[in-house]
């Protein structure tokens, strides 16, 4: 900032000079307030105040003015100046740094951007005022890294949408900052997730998603009474995990239950419905992990078979999905590479044709083995490596991409490759047959359906809002309106 007319510096009362007003509503007491007072009764003022020479109002030193008067200073230095326009905002140092909050780092880039405005693409090199001008704003928030400028800003715009009426949202987020108990990255982050989640809400309102062929209820599947008894040929589905990840939905989250039985129990629930829609001629396909804690494996797989065959449920088939990039496993245990598919079916009658695998060709045995190519057979072990069946992928990494690009924040990764219920319907699916994922995430089962075509129909249900605008999106490639 460009000042003039600066004369020697003057010693006046505290009480001769007036606060500014504007500066007291751009800082907060700093933290180590107690320090710079203690510092100024040992030191006295050493910094000078800048104070505007046509009113008497500070233009730099609230801070050291407001000590001053706390102490009962006698005189304080002053410089008495003019400074260009309305612009009396300058940073200068005092006897001790105050520790600017993340508040007061927002605030003082918000004022210095309205003082100083500049907009993203302006050309300055034509305009020698305009460059001035930058570089004038610039220098002021030097001190803040442009990374936590942009992250502070988006915070901040993303708290006036999320909460319009109460502004202790905001300062609640910095306190989390300020005091450590989390980084500015992570409440990024988290506020970004809530204003997305805030934002698919409104777009979901009114819950479900019908077009076409597909059926998208923005639900949990514990009861499915929209669907009638024995109404679906097949059902292909990977429930949340136990104690793996976690969700982004509001309460009583399936996967984070205290212990392995509950979530057994609550899985229970759900299938149970399953086995009620479920054709007796049908078949059932779940993706189902373990996980290891207190130093042991828990069963899941295992617990979840012994369950659904107390349902009723047949165990006719077991799949081990060999992945690419297993998580990894700590301790004293190799890393796990492979997730059981479990084929449930609910009567030895059930639709099963294997005649597809003869149009396929499947050099490296990556999912079928056979005496000759006149007759191969799927085998236990499925390895996706490249995409086996050649079909378009369902990359993760590709629809967060077209959710960002509508502002949706997408941090879903679980998802099966396309393949896996491509097989699956391949093996036990007709023409014109309805499909059911009664966990449908972003809806690879849906997109695996469509694909395949000739008249079968997807039905998924998904309680999380950002995962019912990401399967819309992830749908829609496909002309629905014209698939009855």
């Amino acid at each position: 900032m460009k000042t003039n007319n600066l004369s020697q510096i003057e010693y006046v009362t505290p009480k001769s000079i007036n606060r500014n007003i504007e500066l007291g509503n751009l800082y907060r007491i700093p933290t180590n307030y107690d320090e710079i007072k203690d510092n100024n009764s040992t030191m006295g003022i050493i910094t000078p105040l800048i104070v505007s020479s046509n009113d008497n109002t500070i233009i730099s030193g609230n801070l050291r003015h407001m000590i001053a008067l706390e102490l009962d200073l006698p005189l304080i230095p002053v410089f008495f100046t003019k400074v260009d326009g309305d612009k009396q905002l300058i940073s200068l140092s005092s006897n001790i740094h105050r520790l600017k909050s993340s508040m007061d780092k927002y605030k003082e880039m918000i004022l210095y951007k309205s003082l100083f405005p500049f907009k993203r693409g302006q050309r300055t090199d034509l305009n020698p005022g305009l460059k001035e001008l930058k570089e004038e704003r610039d220098t002021i928030l030097s001190s803040i890294t442009k990374d936590t400028q942009n992250k502070l800003n988006s915070i901040g715009l993303m708290c006036n949408e999320l909460f319009p009426d109460d502004p202790t949202k905001l300062e609640g987020y910095f306190n989390e900052i300020d005091k450590e108990k989390s980084t500015l990255n992570k409440v990024y982050k988290k506020v970004k997730q809530l204003h997305t989640k805030s934002k698919c809400k409104s777009e979901v309102e009114g819950g479900d998603y019908k077009e076409g062929s597909v059926t998208i209820y923005n639900k949990s599947s514990e009861t499915m009474e929209e669907l009638e008894n024995e109404s679906v040929n097949v059902s292909i589905s990977s429930p949340p995990y136990w104690a793996m990840k976690f969700y982004q939905l509001d309460s009583n989250q399936l996967g984070q239950e205290r212990s392995v039985e509950e979530y057994i129990n609550n899985l229970k629930k759900h299938y149970t419905e399953v086995f009620r829609v479920l054709k007796n001629d049908g078949s059932l396909f779940v993706n189902i992990n373990d996980c290891c804690k207190n130093g042991e494996y828990q069963l899941v797989p295992q617990r979840f078979v012994l369950m659904m065959k107390s349902i009723g449920f047949i165990l006719n088939d077991e799949f081990q999905w060999l992945k690419q990039n297993p998580r990894p496993t700590g301790e004293k245990r190799s890393i796990r590479r492979h997730e059981p598919i479990f084929h449930f079916v609910k009567s030895k009658d059930f639709y099963y044709n294997e005649k597809w695998l003869k149009g396929y060709i499947d050099e490296t045995n990556s999912f079928t083995i056979g005496t000759t190519k006149e007759c191969p057979k799927l085998t236990s072990s499925l390895d996706f490596y490249g995409g086996v069946l050649k079909t378009k992928t369902a990359s993760t990494t590709e629809l967060k991409v077209k959710c960002e690009a509508v502002g949706v924040y997408l941090d879903h990764q679980a998802t099966f490759p396309l393949d896996v219920p491509m097989i699956c319907l391949l093996t036990t699916s007709k023409p014109n047959d309805i499909i059911l994922d009664n966990f449908s995430g972003t809806s690879v089962t849906g997109k695996a359906a469509l694909e395949l075509g000739e008249g079968r129909s997807f039905v998924g249900y998904e309680p999380s809002p950002e995962y019912m605008v990401a399967s819309k999106i992830r749908l829609s490639e496909y002309n629905l309106s014209n698939v009855a």
